[in-house]
């Protein structure tokens, strides 16, 4: 829809002739009867939404599975918003040269990220999207041989499933190793329809980099029907997740994922805010000071998964001065019998007490790889080695005591194994149906301030990271492997419970929770979480690694 749809004012108009009244439609009312195609959820297909509201005649849903956020019923009537000139978007030189700029580095971080893992340059991509001609004649276009391809949006909805094949094999040769898809999964009401085409013509090797409006970034969380993304003629709007999920159908990872810095003049920044913004801001309005903005677009890179390893399930148990509950645990673990095969990490820390030599005796075990570690450098440093030895392609974090029943590994793996996510948390609070997740018996002062800190940390992960968990200090964090990629996690002692959470929702991936049984062992019974040592960092860390 544009600005345009929304000026003009309701009226009624007298027709003399018959001395009736004829309605002359507003703009709402006349976008509304051009929508008649009520679709299903264009990422999963469900026909499971909730309404969000209306702007303009258009009606938003936010689909109750995968939190897609579309538009239903759909229209029919087209305009070519992928052509950024045609429409006008940007009347002032300075704005488009902007637009051009922000594009350039689009495409530079996408070539870095291609020969990052490839190693290899990227010698020959191609522009599907929005577009403006400038685009292709940058000195970064011309490095990677960037095809700047136009598309007519009218035409290009109107083909069907065989046109589309064809069309895209006329305009994409063999040798792209990369296809940038740009703002135009937004524009489609069946995205997976315009993805099963493309693919089709492309080479098993090729990338996709697709940039596109988060629903759940920050802006939209903070604006929600204001924000600006959701009425720049878009149709579908994306979070990482929905969108990896999307990606995953058709066989392809996600590789990298970050918000895009936008900049702007600060009068087009203003206009944006109020149609009228010389009246409503004055001379702010005529500057054309350069800001940048976070508008909430986001740009991720996928690869093909080649030769997809069959599932199999690494969990990293770590191990400290646990003589009393280590044996009893590793052999209820080894006898757990699940739907894949797994290996079991075994990271001990130099124990001052039995723990090593009860260990050691699990060592021929062919489900079994003992790590054994020269002194113990804390619980997130054992993680941390266990995740290096994973060959898995799933990894769970089991704890060496029996806090948690093992009875819930297959709950925790289903949505995963299933392709629901790639990212759950066993949340202890949805197990107890209660926030109070620990009860001491010997000692109900440190009962109160640990139940009290779950809930703190919880609250404030959710408003920083636009989240609604109820658990991320739980130790049941089971995701894919493949969510580790670009991951540089540091942390020694607990904190690292906290930093994984942090940075594998900070590369895209949502967190997916389900209810696990859970019973508290005190500090008496070998407890060994320190407030000052272990409390105070760990929720340092979700500031930490929210701004950084």
């Amino acid at each position: 829809m544009s600005e345009a749809e929304s000026s003009n004012p309701p009226s009624v108009k007298m027709r003399a002739d018959r001395g009736g009244f004829v309605f002359e439609p507003t703009a709402a009312v006349a976008v509304s009867r051009t929508r008649s195609r009520f679709i299903d959820c264009p990422v999963c297909q469900a026909d499971h939404s909730e309404y969000l509201f209306h702007r303009t005649g258009v009606r938003f849903v936010r689909c109750r599975n995968c939190a897609m956020v579309y538009v239903t019923p759909a229209s029919d009537v087209r305009s070519n918003w992928f052509d950024i000139a045609s429409i006008g978007q940007y009347p002032r030189p300075e704005d488009r040269a902007l637009c051009v700029q922000d594009f350039d580095a689009l495409v530079a971080r996408f070539a870095a990220e291609y020969q990052r893992v490839e190693g290899r340059p990227l010698k020959k991509a191609a522009l599907l999207g929005r577009f403006l001609p400038e685009f292709g004649e940058t000195e970064t276009a011309r490095r990677v041989g960037l095809d700047v391809i136009s598309i007519d949006e009218a035409g290009f909805h109107a083909m069907t499933a065989e046109s589309r094949v064809d069309w895209a094999k006329a305009r994409l040769g063999p040798d792209v190793e990369l296809v940038i898809l740009h703002e135009t999964l937004e524009a489609c009401s069946d995205a997976a329809a315009v993805l099963s085409a493309l693919l089709a013509t492309l080479a098993p090797t090729a990338w996709l980099a697709v940039t596109y409006s988060n629903g759940q970034s920050f802006p939209a969380m903070l604006l929600r029907r204001y924000w600006p993304n959701f009425f720049d003629f878009k149709t579908a709007f994306f979070n990482t997740s929905n969108l990896a999920a999307l990606m995953a159908r058709f066989g392809y990872a996600l590789t990298s994922q970050a918000p895009v810095v936008e900049h702007h003049t600060l009068d087009y920044v203003l206009s944006r805010i109020a149609k009228d913004a010389t009246g409503a801001f004055g001379a702010l309005a005529r500057s054309t000071t350069v800001v940048p903005v976070r508008t909430g677009a986001h740009a991720a890179t996928f690869r093909h998964r080649k030769n997809p390893p069959e599932e199999k399930l690494s969990i990293i148990f770590p191990c400290f001065n646990e003589e009393n509950y280590v044996g009893d645990v590793l052999e209820a673990l080894l006898a757990k019998k699940l739907s894949i095969p797994k290996e079991v990490i075994v990271v001990e820390s130099n124990s001052t007490d039995r723990t090593r030599e009860i260990v050691q005796r699990f060592a021929s075990h062919p489900e079994v790889t003992l790590i054994l570690e020269d002194r113990p450098r804390g619980k997130g440093h054992a993680v941390r080695a266990g995740l290096k030895a994973a060959t898995g392609s799933i990894i769970l974090i089991q704890d060496a005591d029996f806090e948690y029943d093992l009875d819930d590994y297959d709950a925790l793996l289903d949505p995963i194994l299933q392709r629901k996510t790639s990212f759950v948390l066993g949340s202890r609070s949805l197990g107890l149906d209660d926030w109070k997740v620990r009860r001491f018996a010997e000692s109900h002062v440190k009962e109160a301030m640990l139940n009290f800190a779950q809930l703190v940390f919880a609250q404030t992960f959710n408003v920083l990271y636009q989240k609604r968990t109820t658990d991320i200090n739980t130790m049941f964090k089971v995701f894919r492997s493949e969510c580790l990629e670009g991951l540089n996690l540091t942390g020694d002692r607990f904190e690292l419970d906290i930093e994984l959470v942090c940075k594998l929702v900070r590369n895209g991936n949502s967190p997916f929770e389900v209810p696990v049984n859970y019973v508290a062992r005190g500090f008496e019974e070998g407890k060994k979480i320190s407030f000052v040592k272990d409390a105070l960092p760990s929720y340092w860390a979700i500031f930490k690694h929210r701004f950084t």
